[in-house]
């Protein structure tokens, strides 16, 4: 059956306010489950599946999938569709208050088609909090995954940078045109991979993060007055950093080296 039949199913217009553009080229899903390469059985949670092409691939290789997907109309096809299979839970629940606490046991993999409306709040919540999850794959706007991997003093560069190459190996991997969609999104996607893994210092790392989030707040203040509540002039001076330079001109190792200072 083609992903339309499914999305038919809904009886109702995909919801725009739940940032609702359902993935309905197959191949696309299958060369995104490829980029998962998980073991036979990995577990794997799904956020905003809609109405399944993704996931259809992912049980293909026999992974064990939680699904969460906030729309009830989606969530009662994911239950008609998937009946029967017993390596899925489907969780009619916002993926910003699921308990992520619940993924308990071997390493988790993140796969998604992310909802516009929520993708870069919930990866950001993900990446700080639920460290049990080293591997992401998911789709985002094209701007977000070049502000993900952008280098200091470049226009994408920011604190959702400093984030990511603090605590991840992330890399884009291939666009997604607007026609792979039903509806089509008003811009093109990406589809990242994002290598997480367990840091012993992950609260300098999350230090680091916070004091990039204030710098980037008056970017284009000098940090000797933007981050003058975290370290003074002299101190800077002593960890090799110029006072004289901006929030987007220090790299992610440099705000690694004031969080250490101030430990």
């Amino acid at each position: 059956m083609s992903e339309y039949f499914w999305i038919e199913k809904l009886n109702e217009k995909p919801k725009y306010k739940l940032g609702q553009n359902f993935l309905i080229d197959t191949n696309i899903s299958r060369k995104i489950t490829k980029l998962v390469q998980g073991q036979l059985a990995d577990p794997i949670i799904e956020v905003g599946p809609g109405t399944g092409s993704l996931t259809s691939e992912l049980l293909k290789d026999n992974y064990r999938i939680k699904a969460v997907e906030i729309d009830k109309a989606a969530s009662e096809v994911l239950s008609e569709r998937f009946t029967g299979i017993p390596n899925i839970e489907i969780f009619n629940e916002d993926a910003m208050e699921f308990d992520y606490e619940t993924l308990t046991g071997p390493w988790w993999i993140f796969v998604s088609n992310l909802p516009y409306n929520i993708g870069t709040r919930l990866l950001v919540k993900l990446i700080v909090e639920v460290p049990v999850i080293h591997r992401y794959v998911v789709m985002v706007q094209k701007e977000v995954a070049e502000r993900m991997v952008a280098k200091p003093s470049t226009k994408d560069y920011g604190s959702l940078s400093v984030l990511f190459q603090l605590f991840t190996e992330t890399k884009i991997q291939f666009e997604v045109s607007k026609n792979c969609f039903s509806p089509q999104p008003k811009v093109t996607s990406a589809v990242v991979t994002v290598q997480r893994e367990s840091l012993l210092d992950q609260e300098i790392r999350l230090l680091a993060f916070e004091i990039s989030k204030i710098a980037f707040q008056q970017k284009r203040k000098k940090i000797r007055t933007s981050l003058i509540s975290f370290i003074n002039e002299d101190n800077l001076l002593k960890i090799n950093i110029d006072p004289n330079l901006r929030a987007a001109d220090l790299s992610p190792d440099m705000y690694y080296e004031i969080a250490k200072e101030l430990q």
